[in-house]
């Protein structure tokens, strides 16, 4: 961001060099690639664009006053006091004079987000500024520190290690260990107070107070789900209000993502994924997903949830949840969760959340046991009691020959030789003959199947369509 005058005019001066290199690759010379010309004309646009961008945010803000600066968490507050003193027509000096300070100390505070700036100082410069604060943006009375705020949080359902890893902006997190100074406590501690918030509409004020807390009533009616009857309920409640802000978030960064109609029959749904890569990975698998317009948020935090999806507005996200790294079992939560997604396709706005057991069900419920029959149907192509049937008949009914002879059919068929031991193992437990151990001894390791969800959202989201704090905490999520 701009921030004086002499900044101003630099970047004014360096936007016209743009827009000159800019003219000189119009035309493609003789011999020259045009493919890397328009390598090069986009990548000077987009920087130049950028600097555009600076140029009319400065001269906005001179132009529209400090009426025009909205703040409405104290996380952006730094960055507001900047926005002010550009929209009051005021040099660092000359706030410095105003409040008795020299104008190197405005342009530390700045330079440095407002870090070493203490809260009664702050807010010495919100007044000299004039600027109005939301209601969000207070001051606690109470004491602000961050063991007090650990404390509340937990009392939500906020453990201290999601507090730590989700929550805390990232550069709290990076001085671990650091003795902070009672202005540095304060200030994280009042930051993440204005995150939780956000995410879970619990005013930061009562977050520093000796009140009876909780989660409103309207956050979680917002994040309409179930909680799975063995789960610690507060932390599921927490963790399904944040997962749903999260993929609200990447519903506002994927709009220009294109809704295509899920087709009903797995057989479809496979031959689909396999003209993708020629395999059924989870790759294909994601980029099949993806292309339906549904976006795909995995994430690695303990408790909460296996799985989730929710439609809002007519768009569904999907929400991935697993701690192993068996391909198997993150292909067969998607598809789960895809046919979740049809299912709502119908209902403007709903929410399906589940944990799932060892075998891939979440409960007894028709729509649970509909969706992993689904999910089941569509990586073994639509053939799945077939497949069963020739698994029984080659091992003649014996346990002790299916190990050898599962990859064998699989590899016959190009289906996941991990996705049919899982399913041979649920149809075996509900015989009541235990194949678990055999089952995950055929399951695939050594990939990294969160990391390749997280590559795939990566390469589809729109980041400036979110807001810094936002984008902060999408990036906390899949850190």
């Amino acid at each position: 961001m701009i921030g004086n005058e002499r900044q101003y005019r630099i970047t004014k001066a360096r936007a016209g060099e743009f827009e000159r290199g800019l003219s000189a690759l119009k035309k493609v010379g003789p011999g020259a690639d045009p493919l890397w010309y328009k390598v090069q004309r986009d990548s000077v646009a987009a920087q130049l664009e950028d600097l555009r961008g600076e140029l009319r945010e400065y001269e906005t803000l001179r132009k529209r006053g400090v009426e025009a600066v909205e703040v409405t968490s104290f996380e952006e507050l730094p960055e507001a006091l900047v926005k002010a003193r550009i929209a009051a027509c005021l040099t660092q000096k000359e706030l410095g004079e105003r409040l008795g300070l020299k104008e190197q100390q405005i342009q530390r505070y700045e330079a440095t987000g407002y870090s070493s700036a203490s809260l009664d100082r702050i807010q010495q410069i919100v007044e000299a500024l004039g600027l109005r604060l939301g209601k969000g943006v207070l001051f606690p009375k109470a004491q602000v520190t961050l063991a007090r705020l650990i404390d509340r949080s937990d009392q939500l359902g906020l453990p201290r290690e999601f507090l730590s890893s989700r929550i805390l902006p990232i550069e709290a997190r990076e001085r671990n260990g650091e003795t902070l100074t009672e202005n540095e406590e304060k200030t994280i501690a009042l930051r993440a107070a204005a995150r939780i918030e956000r995410v879970f509409q619990v005013p930061s004020a009562l977050l520093f107070s000796d009140a009876r807390i909780g989660l409103p009533s309207s956050v979680l009616a917002e994040a309409r789900f179930k909680v799975p009857g063995r789960a610690d309920q507060g932390k599921v409640r927490a963790y399904a209000v944040y997962a749903h802000y999260l993929g609200l978030l990447l519903l506002e960064c994927t709009r220009g993502l294109k809704l295509k109609p899920i087709p009903s029959d797995p057989r479809e749904i496979y031959n689909e994924v396999l003209k993708i890569s020629g395999e059924f990975s989870l790759e294909s698998c994601l980029k099949y997903v993806w292309s339906l317009g549904i976006p795909v948020l995995p994430l690695r935090d303990k408790g909460g949830f296996h799985g989730a999806c929710w439609c809002v507005g007519g768009r569904s996200v999907i929400a991935i949840k697993q701690g192993t790294e068996s391909e198997g079992r993150w292909i067969i939560d998607l598809f789960h969760e895809v046919k979740h997604a049809a299912k709502s396709s119908a209902d403007f706005d709903s929410a399906w959340i589940e944990e799932f057991d060892k075998s891939g069900k979440s409960d007894d419920s028709d729509e649970e046991e509909e969706a992993t029959d689904f999910a089941v149907d569509v990586v073994l192509g639509g053939d799945a009691e077939n497949l069963a049937q020739e698994c029984a008949k080659e091992s003649k009914g014996r346990l002790e020959f299916l190990k050898s002879i599962v990859p064998k059919v699989a590899g016959r068929h190009n289906v996941r030789t991990d996705v049919l031991a899982n399913y041979l193992a649920y149809r075996l437990d509900e015989e009541d003959q235990n194949w678990w151990g055999a089952a995950q001894n055929l399951q695939g390791t050594g990939s990294d199947p969160w990391g390749v969800a997280k590559e795939m959202l990566v390469a589809n989201i729109d980041c400036s369509a979110l807001n810094p704090v936002d984008l902060s905490l999408l990036v906390q999520a899949l850190a």
